[in-house]
């Protein structure tokens, strides 16, 4: 697994946003036994569920610096690696800081627009970008074995079921106006 080749499992690692990619970056994590997850996120409900999913540390990037913060937790140094799982201007710049001297970003986050880069983040800190998608054969395996034993549980994650009917208002509508409130809304055929 791409967690497994870069060494996160005795790293201290940050992750930038508690969507539904973060937060399953976070179990991840918590499956292959990282010694210290930090997680930053804005919506008090997904950092619960940061809490809940086994972080050991969230910060609210809108009240505190993560950058500063997450390099005292990491013993002045800054994290091994730093999972940018929000895909925005500030999480990239964010990442790219927060790494301590030859750490890794990984770039997991789908981005929707391009963003301007200053290279000497990275020069700086001779720090290395990476950037995973996961649709590997043995990540598939790799999960459903997790699933299996237990050590990944994605069904914390379904914040709503709903009809199909519901499908707009209560799914997609609520997943944009609600994003706060809900990880994964999930359509229930069964359900009228």
């Amino acid at each position: 697994s791409p967690l497994l080749d870069i060494g996160a499992k005795n790293a201290s690692v940050l992750v930038l946003g508690g969507g539904p990619i973060g937060l399953a970056v976070v179990q991840v994590l918590v499956a292959h036994g990282t010694k210290k997850i930090i997680m930053s996120e804005i919506a008090a409900q997904r950092q619960a569920f940061a809490r809940e999913f086994g972080a050991h540390h969230v910060i609210a990037p809108n009240v505190y610096d993560v950058v500063g913060v997450s390099r005292e937790l990491c013993h002045g140094e800054g994290p091994d690696i730093v999972f940018d799982c929000a895909g925005v201007p500030a999480s990239f710049e964010t990442a790219c800081k927060a790494i301590k001297a030859r750490g890794t970003v990984v770039n997991v986050a789908i981005w929707e627009k391009p963003v301007s880069f200053n290279p000497n983040s990275l020069v700086f800190n001779e720090g290395k970008y990476v950037g995973v998608l996961g649709y590997q054969r043995k990540d598939f395996v790799e999960v459903i074995k997790a699933i299996a034993d237990g050590r990944l549980q994605p069904n914390k994650m379904i914040t709503r079921k709903i009809p199909l009917d519901d499908l707009v208002e209560k799914g997609i509508l609520a997943l944009i106006k609600e994003k706060d409130r809900h990880v994964k809304i999930l359509v229930d055929l069964e359900m009228a």
